[in-house]
């Protein structure tokens, strides 16, 4: 039989079988090589318990969380409270672009937000190549866009605590119990989901809610000679050698290229890799 994971409480593990929730400990060779999202091969011992015998091949696997098969990754930064840092989220999306996970960047709490700066970020990233989603849990404006690309598919949301990935969550499935982080002192937001868990929604689909994206270290998964090929938008341009660091390089399609028209590297983008490659290399 067929199963998949669908949650992961300290060791054990619940699988989804035929529409059944069941609790299985993988057989000891199997050991820290199954993760939420697997499909797997099962067999059922009772009415509560499955053992796993073995892994079906994966899409993906994300390094943090760990998540297999995942369809898309919502990015999900607040424009204020706290303020949006896109040196956070470049770095996400630098991580997602080397494990080749598609994303989808929702830009939160317009509320609060002025108009302007909304577009602002939006034109910076569609112009890198992501769609943009702007949202707000408090006066539902962008769910129903949101809810359009996600139907159906795994998702996994990523993105600092207190941006409103769970008030998200919940604006689409109100009676679901969640807790909603609150922002603490300094503008930061507090972890308050603590299991990896996918969230079957109302319109199919999953949704995975966990704290593993929301402070990522980029040197921890990413060598600093990769970053360059980790934005998206430098692909557009050649440069004269094939291992540009698109820093001083003669040649360079990028260096040649930045600039805020559309089409270009915008400046922000431009300026966050700079601060990336400096952390990974140096340079």
């Amino acid at each position: 039989m067929i199963g998949h994971v669908v949650y992961k409480k300290g060791p054990h593990l619940g699988v989804e079988v035929e529409g059944k929730v069941y609790i299985s400990l993988p057989r000891k060779r199997l050991k820290g090589q199954v993760f939420v999202g697997d499909y797997v091969e099962v067999e059922v011992v009772d009415d509560q318990h499955v053992r796993i015998l073995a892994v079906k091949d994966r899409k993906n696997l994300l390094p943090k969380p760990r998540v297999a098969n995942v369809d898309i990754a919502v990015v999900v930064f607040a424009l204020r409270l706290p303020d949006l840092d896109n040196l956070h989220l470049d770095s996400i999306l630098a991580i997602l672009e080397k494990y080749e996970v598609d994303a989808l960047v929702v830009l939160n709490k317009l509320d609060i937000a002025p108009r302007e700066e909304y577009e602002k970020w939006k034109y910076i990233y569609e112009n890198a190549g992501y769609d943009v989603v702007g949202t707000s849990a408090i006066t539902g404006e962008g769910l129903e866009e949101l809810k359009e690309k996600i139907e159906g598919k795994t998702v996994v949301l990523a993105g600092p605590s207190g941006a409103g990935k769970t008030s998200l969550i919940k604006a689409f499935m109100p009676d679901l119990n969640l807790k909603i982080g609150r922002i603490g002192r300094h503008g930061k937001g507090r972890h308050t989901t603590t299991d990896i868990t996918l969230i079957k929604t109302p319109f199919g689909g999953y949704v995975c809610d966990t704290p593993g994206f929301a402070r990522v270290e980029i040197s921890h998964f990413v060598d600093g000679r990769e970053l360059p090929k980790l934005y998206r938008e430098f692909r557009r341009f050649p440069c004269k050698f094939s291992d540009c660091t698109h820093i001083h390089e003669p040649g360079c399609g990028v260096l040649e290229n930045i600039g805020k028209d559309p089409g270009k590297v915008h400046p922000e983008r431009y300026r966050t890799y700079r601060l990336l490659m400096k952390k990974l290399t140096g340079l």
